[in-house]
């Protein structure tokens, strides 16, 4: 008898010893699969370069050598990237305008005319977006050309196709996600259903979160075959009763066949934290995992995600440290 509780108590600390081992190694692996690359909020990535804001300066950070260079610029906020030019929405000299910055030459240049507090701009070749007072507006660095496109807010581009939120375009519906054809001037209305915003444009893929339930869910709507999907769930009642769905709306991102995104509620659609969505596969895929409630910016370049803590949703003594992940480099952590 004294034999068995003997082996008993041996096995009951072996498994303990494992289990232990086994939770030490799990938070190893999550703790290696992403980086700190930076201190600051709105991370944008392109190419080997990630650039974010810490409120005072915008940094450029190098993912080749790990250089850091701060390109100075005071009260700037919302950056974005495309292949050598920087542009962000500045305060500086106490009115709102738009900075434009050339990485080979460190010159920078400014759009003031028609730029509001809340102008967050968005570039893709030569040609920038952004809204003010309503309106949207591109600019075309290669001639110098401002022009009115739309009324609503919030547009991407991509090419020579602007997309953006409207509630005042389209006669037949209250709210509206909108598409512009640069070389037509033409005008179609993508989505009309829900409650849609933040609209982002890659290739033929249009997404955007619906914000009619908590936090959102978010749709894809292909302009070459017309088709609308679900990526992430919307408000529903799991096998149990409880609700689910709805938690994946506040910050969302394209390129190429990956869709990224924050999900902050832990229920029967998966836990809470960064995801990546693969267009060709339709998998999701958590690859890190926060608790409840937490919200992040990620952002996705070929194979390597970066994010920040949301200042929309956390205040500046939050946690508020740049981070990657590599695809190339970890293996995913698939749900």
């Amino acid at each position: 008898m004294k034999n068995k509780r003997k082996l008993y108590s041996v096995t009951l600390a072996s498994a303990f010893l494992v289990f232990v081992f086994l939770i030490l190694i799990s938070a190893a692996a999550s703790a290696a699969q992403i980086t700190k690359i930076g201190t600051g909020y709105d991370p944008a990535i392109y190419g080997n370069e990630v650039v974010w804001t810490n409120g005072v300066v915008i940094h450029l950070y190098n993912l080749t050598d790990g250089t850091d260079i701060k390109v100075s610029s005071s009260g700037a906020s919302s950056p974005d990237i495309y292949d050598n030019k920087l542009v962000w929405h500045d305060e500086s000299s106490g009115t709102p305008r738009l900075a434009v910055y050339d990485i080979p030459t460190a010159t920078k240049t400014y759009i003031t005319q028609d730029v509001d507090q809340y102008s967050k701009p968005a570039i893709y070749g030569d040609r920038i977006v952004w809204s003010a007072n309503d309106s949207v507006y591109l600019m075309n660095m290669s001639t110098s050309t401002q022009t009115k496109i739309g009324n609503g807010s919030n547009p991407d581009i991509y090419d020579t196709k602007v997309v953006y939120y409207s509630y005042s375009e389209d006669p037949e519906a209250d709210i509206t996600i909108r598409m512009y054809d640069i070389n037509t001037k033409e005008k179609v209305t993508v989505t009309s259903y829900g409650d849609p915003n933040i609209p982002h444009i890659w290739g033929t893929k249009v997404i955007w979160a619906d914000v009619y339930n908590h936090q959102g869910y978010i749709a894809m709507y292909d302009t070459s075959t017309n088709e609308t999907i679900d990526v992430t769930h919307q408000l529903d009642t799991d096998p149990d009763g409880n609700e689910y769905g709805a938690s994946t709306g506040t910050h969302i991102a394209i390129q190429n066949d990956k869709i990224v995104y924050n999900k902050v509620v832990d229920d029967y659609e998966g836990k809470p934290g960064v995801y990546v969505y693969n267009i060709t596969t339709g998998q999701n895929t958590l690859v890190y995992g926060y608790l409840e409630d937490v919200y992040t910016t990620p952002e996705v370049y070929n194979n390597t995600i970066v994010w920040g803590m949301d200042k929309n949703y956390v205040d500046g003594a939050e946690s508020n440290d740049i981070y990657l992940y590599n695809f190339s480099e970890q293996h995913e952590i698939s749900q």
